[in-house]
């Protein structure tokens, strides 16, 4: 006897994986109940219980067996007829196309099979039915991540050979991870390799550069020309009369420099 089935839909969050990038689907609500005939008694069928589903496309293989009525069905008639009962379900519903953005995680509801949520600190846009994933201000986009960085150092270092920077910007071993990874910096603006890099580029040089957020004392500081210039220093301490660093001052309060 062949499978007799009626709409259904049953949470399935578990199945949707993170859009790294943008991607479609098609999406439907399927309802019912799901009878098939028994492995040990194939002429009498099995009414396994009602299930209620959104599921997509994409998510149709790994969803038999993923909760406990096609669990149960798996077992008592085998996977095969679950897959072509649930495939025929899916086949019959009203289904819909859905795109999901860069950073989305597809989650297909009651009422919205296209639904989704944002990821790596991306904001839905706009309220109510987004269509897109968004970094809003004051954050900035770093190695796909959205938020507040202090500097964003390139998530897939270059190598010595070959590596070619933009006009004002210099190459520079990046610190910590070795084999001659290299990266891209603005030695005249950035605040940890100000006025050259912070490792020597060769064996026997000096490092040109000055991490200016380390300077004894600092408080607030800046890198400009390729020079640190000091605009405040912690209490207990004031800026020297160049402005590149803090001296220990008499005066205990915080010296503010405008």
């Amino acid at each position: 006897m062949g499978a007799a089935l009626w709409k259904y839909t049953l949470a399935t969050s578990s199945l949707f994986l993170l859009v790294a990038a943008q991607s479609s689907d098609i999406c439907g609500e399927i309802n019912g109940v799901l009878r098939l005939p028994g492995l040990k008694s194939p002429y009498k069928p099995v009414t396994y219980g009602n299930v209620d589903d959104c599921i997509c496309q994409s998510h149709l293989s790994g969803y038999v067996g993923s909760n406990a009525i096609t669990s149960a069905a798996v077992a008592g008639s085998g996977r095969n007829p679950v897959s072509v009962a649930i495939n025929d379900l899916f086949n019959s519903c009203d289904k819909h196309t859905c795109h999901y953005p860069a950073h989305s995680v597809p989650s297909c509801v009651r009422g919205n099979p296209c639904s989704f949520t944002c990821s790596d600190g991306f904001t839905p846009f706009p309220y109510g039915r987004p269509t897109q994933c968004v970094c809003n201000k004051p954050y900035t986009v770093c190695n796909g991540k959205c938020g507040l960085f202090k500097g964003c150092a390139s998530g897939r270092p270059y190598y010595k050979r070959g590596l070619q920077c933009d006009l004002g910007k210099t190459s520079c071993p990046v610190p910590g991870r070795g084999g001659g990874a290299m990266e891209c910096v603005d030695t005249q603006t950035d605040l940890e390799s100000c006025g050259g890099c912070m490792i020597p580029l060769f064996p026997g040089h000096y490092a040109a550069g000055v991490d200016c957020s380390s300077i004894h004392g600092v408080a607030d500081v800046s890198c400009i020309r390729g020079q640190c210039v000091v605009h405040r220093c912690m209490s207990g301490f004031a800026p020297t009369t160049l402005h590149d660093s803090c001296s220990k001052a008499d005066d205990e309060s915080e010296i503010v420099l405008n």
